[in-house]
């Protein structure tokens, strides 16, 4: 009875409903920005961004060739892609000046800021969209929180933050213009003038516009458009001339062609990279789970479809079927697909559900519980900031040194002046370019700016003993690849992650630990250092003494915790299973497998550790075959 008292109250004064919506998204807004404040800055690539913004800010110049790297100065590897390299050293330097002058001056925080702001941003462009269509609160509500759940999985403190949000802002403008016709749509220039020197995807804002031109296009020829020669007129001069400012940039179009991979040119360097696999291998090879929220949109666009028929504006089916094509090709498409299908599926989802309403309800009552649902909303946003103060408590504004960032493994090699060639773990590469260019230098880093060394890199990290006979040389060489590349590159030291991202231990950890060449002289809960055993390094080594058992534990420790929380990946469980074989652990080696493939069941490679484990224990009990 209150709660009908109340509803009737606020449809008697409309003013009533429009606090409560305020409020709502004020609330809700608040939430959001506590969730993107509390995590620490922590992104691999954010630290070659700022090194390059610092190095184009004291030298006044974009760097030529790679300042950071002693691998790549070296003529065997001449970069087979030397556009690439330009792309990468070149493409985001306006946005590196932005983020080094940041940090610089506020530190990680002034970062965690920005990166929450260039995301609520992101948020509001679209909400502001909705509401701009009159699509009812509570589905603008659900929406705004779908794609507030997808910009979670890329609060990375990267230049693609620009992207994100300049997508919205263009599908803003575009819309604006459709709907409107203002004058606004000549911001998309400067807009994509602005996007091309900040970031190589001004390609997908360039896309939409294209595929805006080719729809309004198709709707003129099947005479389904409204607009009128004059309104036509400047809004494909507006377009042309956005398109004509995305030229106007230190490598051109190069962005284009590296980004759609014609003539599959650049699939060697692709490969591999977590942002170029497709969502469902992912899934399929028990990475990570399925985004639902990605899921959701993208069953959501079908049905859709089909329930509006011939009623959806082609230009968004245009838009929305490039986005899912690519979002599926590639993961680091998702985001896109998610703003895009959170404006345009919003207002279709409003459509659809407003309509079959008033087809059910009298206009009151229709009214009615769309006030009811806009009160539960404020109730949610209510509940869901107050779950965040509880969750979070206050924001952090500092470096993911306890999961992501090697702050003390860095710290050990610069207080001991570790001399000569390292090996870098590739996640690594852009922190230490940060903190210690230009008396240190790396071996790679996520940039991967010349694929010869990246593939060196992997037969190194992976310890590959030989790879496949070239020129019909089939004996195996004296020493196993892995060791000769150690050797050809003089590395005097190598720095590693003991788990990466997919929950896997580098075999070059087990390697060298057990090697007597190499000698463990820092450790900690997630890097770990070796020295070569020479008498270069012999004062160090009798400082830092440190028991192999130590990283056998602490990957045990690690690999439990990752197989917690991502309850499909059986990678963290593998790396339990062979760090006790390692340890002679046999029993409890082949418990781990077991658990391994009860995740990932029929895995030939699980199946023959296991019988190969298996049949040993056999052997050590009956001390025979």
């Amino acid at each position: 009875m209150f709660y009908s008292s109340v509803i009737n109250k606020i449809y008697d004064n409309p003013a009533i409903l429009n606090t409560i919506k305020i409020f709502s998204i004020i609330i809700l807004f608040a939430a959001f920005i506590l969730s993107y404040l509390s995590f620490s800055l922590w992104d691999y690539d954010f630290w070659w961004h700022i090194a390059t913004g610092g190095y184009i800010v004291s030298t006044g110049s974009l760097p030529d060739k790679d300042p950071f790297s002693y691998t790549s100065s070296l003529e065997e590897n001449r970069n087979p892609f030397p556009e690439w390299e330009n792309f990468i050293l070149k493409q985001y330097w306006l946005s590196q000046i932005i983020f080094y002058l940041i940090y610089d001056n506020t530190g990680p925080a002034g970062i965690i800021i920005l990166r929450a702001l260039l995301l609520t941003m992101t948020l509001i462009m679209v909400l502001w969209r909705l509401q701009r269509w009159h699509v009812s609160f509570p589905v603008s509500f659900i929406f705004i929180f779908i794609l507030f759940l997808a910009t979670l999985k890329t609060v990375g403190e990267r230049p693609v933050l620009i992207t994100i949000l300049f997508t919205a802002v263009v599908l803003f403008l575009l819309e604006d213009f459709k709907d409107s016709r203002t004058r606004r749509i000549f911001l998309l220039a400067p807009l994509m003038l602005l996007w091309s020197n900040m970031h190589g995807g001004f390609v997908i804002g360039a896309g939409i516009i294209i595929v805006y031109m080719l729809g309004e296009g198709i709707n003129i020829f099947l005479k389904r458009s409204a607009h009128t020669k004059k309104e036509m007129f400047l809004f494909y001069g507006a377009a042309a001339l956005a398109i004509v400012a995305s030229f106007v940039n230190p490598t051109g179009w190069d962005a284009l062609f590296i980004a759609i991979n014609i003539p599959f040119k650049y699939q060697a360097i692709h490969q591999g990279v977590q942002e170029y696999i497709s969502p469902y291998d992912f899934y399929r090879y028990k990475m990570y789970p399925l985004l639902f929220e990605y899921i959701f949109l993208a069953l959501l666009f079908p049905i859709v479809l089909v329930l509006r028929n011939k009623k959806m504006d082609l230009t968004h089916i245009m838009l929305l079927s490039v986005f899912a094509i690519a979002s599926i090709s590639a993961s680091r498409f998702i985001i896109y697909y998610v703003i895009a299908g959170t404006m345009i599926l919003g207002r279709e989802a409003d459509i659809l559900i407003t309509s079959l309403l008033r087809k059910k309800l009298s206009a009151v009552n229709y009214k009615k519980i769309i006030i009811g649902l806009t009160i539960a909303s404020l109730f949610s946003a209510g509940f869901y900031f107050a779950g965040n103060i509880v969750r979070y408590k206050y924001p952090s504004f500092k470096i993911a040194s306890s999961y992501s960032i090697p702050v003390e493994a860095v710290n050990f090699i610069d207080k001991n002046k570790l001399s000569g060639n390292m090996l870098n773990d590739y996640a690594y590469g852009g922190y230490i370019a940060w903190r210690l260019y230009p008396y240190y230098k790396t071996f790679v880093d996520t940039r991967a700016l010349n694929i010869s060394v990246r593939l060196e890199y992997e037969w190194i990290s992976n310890a590959v003993e030989k790879i496949d006979p070239i020129d019909n040389v089939t004996s195996a060489p004296a020493k196993p690849l892995w060791e000769l590349l150690l050797n050809h590159y003089n590395i005097n030291y190598v720095i590693l992650s003991l788990i990466d991202r997919i929950s896997q231990v580098p075999p070059l950890v087990f390697k060298l630990t057990e090697s007597d060449n190499w000698v463990l002289v820092y450790s900690d809960h997630m890097s770990v250092i070796f020295v070569k055993n020479t008498d270069q390094n012999k004062d160090i080594i009798r400082k830092n003494p440190i028991p192999k058992e130590r990283i056998y534990n602490m990957i045990i420790y690690l690999s439990a915790g990752h197989a917690l929380d991502n309850k499909i990946n059986p990678r963290s469980l593998i790396s339990v299973g062979e760090t006790f074989y390692k340890m002679g652990r046999l029993e409890d080696s082949l418990k781990a497998y077991k658990y391994a493939l009860d995740r990932m069941p029929g895995d030939a490679a699980i199946k023959e550790r296991i019988r190969q484990i298996e049949s040993e224990l056999k052997y050590n009990f009956t001390g025979k075959n």
